[in-house]
């Protein structure tokens, strides 16, 4: 990170990441939610788009649901604040583990683009978007 004018902001969104994900791997549902804005939307692989948080909710419980032993870690590659202060784009990489059907771990890799949102003094996901990099075992 460098020494911008935003590096407290950009500092913020790495931390909301490591809390994001350490909540998705805990299955906190309540947790991942309150990381989204009232209009947060997801962009997610395979299935429309979702708008709000009651439908952030459902798809989160789904994801977690039919994905056992979910784990997450978010690694930024850039954050990119906006100059106003009130937006930022999240790029990076994400990490996750799940359980298979014969119970082994599998690894695998996507990467995300989100969009955060500053309301009231907080950071709050506006957009979230990943797709699928490459599988890994």
């Amino acid at each position: 990170m460098t020494d911008t004018p935003h590096a407290a902001d950009e500092q913020a969104i790495r931390d909301l990441d490591e809390a994001w994900g350490e909540a998705a791997t805990r299955h906190d549902l309540d947790a991942i939610v309150a990381f989204y804005a009232p209009n947060g939307s997801l962009v997610w692989p395979g299935m429309p788009a979702v708008h709000g948080t009651a439908d952030i909710r459902l798809a989160w419980k789904q994801m977690i649901d039919t994905t056992p032993g979910l784990a997450l870690r978010f690694a930024a590659d850039s954050i990119t604040v906006a100059s106003a202060g009130d937006l930022a784009a999240d790029f990076g990489i994400v990490y996750l583990t799940m359980d298979a059907p014969d119970g082994t771990k599998v690894n695998d890799v996507a990467k995300y683009v989100v969009t955060w949102q500053k309301l009231g003094g907080k950071w709050k996901v506006l957009y979230d978007s990943w797709n699928e990099n490459q599988k890994s075992s």
